[in-house]
């Protein structure tokens, strides 16, 4: 892969990366708000249904901060391959990954056949 062609995925990443960011101090606050809105209420309360919706939201708020990790451990990944000059080959055996694939995904670390079989 040209060095052209790797800065630009480089700058994709990067802003992906900072997009990343922001989203998870969005939800950090969210989450924080959905919890404070609980409080330390246990058991019963005569608002069940404004409790059980706080308490599905906070879980998607959860689960949407999860997925974010996830995905910024990938962006981090693949900044550090191209820092070492590995970036568009597979982690899991060194193959490339296709330009078509990491256009899409540019944090991808395997192929498509790869991430199937995970």
């Amino acid at each position: 892969m040209d060095s052209k062609l790797i800065s630009r995925f480089k700058k994709r990443l990067e802003d992906e990366r900072q997009r990343m960011l922001n989203d998870r101090a969005t939800l950090e606050d969210e989450l924080a708000a959905r919890t404070a809105a609980l409080g330390d209420r246990t058991g019963l309360t005569d608002d069940m249904s404004d409790d059980a919706a706080n308490y599905a939201d906070r879980g998607r708020v959860s689960l949407a901060e999860a997925n974010t990790e996830q995905i910024l451990a990938k962006i981090n990944r693949a900044l550090e391959k191209i820092e070492q000059g590995t970036y568009g080959l597979s982690d899991i055996d060194g193959s490339p990954i296709p330009v078509e694939r990491l256009n899409v995904l540019p944090y991808a670390l395997t192929t498509v056949s790869q991430e199937e079989r995970l």
